[in-house]
């Protein structure tokens, strides 16, 4: 059985718009460092009104269901013990994660050499999956968010998704901590993730693919740890071939900001045909960051790199200017500290990649956007919603600061 609770002060708090109020463990910031961070209200693609939905509220106004192991959190956002189709994707629910949760139990996705054991669970529409205080832990797993919209996943970690795989490629499985995809027909959109810290694992820590759309991703820490660099953090796009392009074209319009990239090799983000803001974004030790290619359009605002070879690129493997694949880059107010110094760059890597690192290919006031399908963009010299961002001296300390999850604590 799941317990449900009437939190109604929670449930006020979701009303006006957030799951809860909430504020940084940073009584010693300043008032302007802290402005913005302390809102914790959506920001970026995923308040812009569109496809019926206004902007994203997850699961504000339904139950809250506190979870405590993995069958509990699986038949809370698959809504299992509602039997109608209908009222599943359409009844609002908050899940409460009141402990770390081994998602392997499940064992309902293919295993490991290593990892015998993975477990996934599917989001419904209308959903908010937090933890209180200091975050609860997700092992071994992937919180699929399939074909829903109006999802809201906040101060989570994920952790135990890795292990060694002999060829170096790392394309045996698909294990993802968080996918964003669709089902069929269905796109997923409207999606926030908001103060979570993703651990190294097989795959990506987060994937937004297959015409996925209007999302934001804020406050959240990538990571590898002692065993190395992880290897691929954020993919925006899932291929660049005719099929997902068909797919994707007009969608995949996502928003990074205030995100802490430490210790990984690639994809902070790596994004194909879409629109990508990036603002306020700290990246510290990567192989290739921000990589935009196949017509992607990705603009990168205050944002800084350190110890970082490729900072910021519009061609990379496959995806090259060369073969008519390249993509856009506008840099605004960003910073590239200390680059890393690479001796011998690798032979099959684009020359105009290593040519133009940090360097855009089209100014601001030049740089339009990619058109938008199933809703209108005004003007596409702009952004599509308000939003502030904090001057880039402040990103080193700031991000650090208040990136992951247990950043944040309850006001109630």
């Amino acid at each position: 059985m799941l317990a449900r609770r009437p939190c109604h002060r929670i449930i006020a708090m979701l009303l006006a718009g957030c799951i809860l109020s909430v504020r940084l463990l940073a009584r010693d910031h300043p008032e302007s460092e802290r402005s913005h961070a302390s809102e914790f209200q959506p920001s970026g693609f995923a308040t812009v009104s569109a496809y019926g939905v206004n902007e994203v509220t997850g699961g504000a106004g339904g139950a809250v269901i506190e979870v405590r192991t993995s069958q509990e959190l699986r038949e809370a956002l698959e809504r299992r013990d509602i039997k109608d189709k209908a009222a599943q994707h359409n009844r609002p629910r908050i899940v409460k994660v009141v402990s770390d949760i081994d998602l392997g139990e499940l064992a309902n996705e293919p295993g490991g050499e290593e990892i015998k054991n993975v477990g996934k669970v599917q989001v419904r529409s209308h959903t908010t999956i937090f933890a209180p205080d200091e975050g609860a832990t997700i092992r071994s797993g992937i919180i699929d968010v399939h074909g829903a919209h109006n999802v809201i996943i906040r101060n989570l970690k994920f952790r135990d998704l890795w292990e060694h795989d002999p060829s170096g490629k790392y394309d045996r499985y698909g294990w993802d901590y968080v996918r964003i995809t669709n089902a069929g027909k269905e796109f997923s959109h409207h999606i926030w993730v908001d103060h979570c810290d993703f651990g190294k694992c097989y795959d990506g820590q987060l994937d937004i693919v297959h015409g996925s759309d209007l999302v934001t991703v804020s406050w959240c820490r990538f990571s590898g740890d002692e065993r190395g660099p992880h290897n691929k953090s954020i993919l925006i796009g899932h291929s660049s071939n005719e099929a997902a392009a068909d797919i994707d074209r007009g969608k995949l319009n996502v928003t990074l900001h205030h995100n802490y990239f430490e210790n990984i090799i690639d994809r902070a983000p790596r994004v194909r045909f879409g629109n990508v803001h990036a603002y306020n974004n700290l990246v510290v030790g990567a192989e290739k960051a921000t990589i935009s290619v196949a017509g992607a359009v990705t603009l990168v605002e205050n944002c800084f790199y350190q110890d970082t070879f490729i900072a910021t690129s519009f061609s990379h493997g496959e995806d090259r200017v060369s073969k008519g694949k390249g993509g856009t880059v506008c840099i605004v107010n960003s910073r590239n500290f200390q680059p890393r110094t690479v001796i011998k760059v690798d032979p099959d890597m684009d020359p105009v990649e290593v040519e133009n690192n940090f360097k855009g290919n089209v100014e601001r006031k030049e740089l339009v956007f990619n058109a938008p399908t199933g809703w209108k963009w005004e003007n596409r010299h702009e952004l599509p919603y308000a939003y502030n961002a904090d001057p880039v001296e402040d990103v080193l300390e700031l991000v650090k600061r208040g990136a992951g999850a247990g950043r944040s604590t309850s006001t109630d």
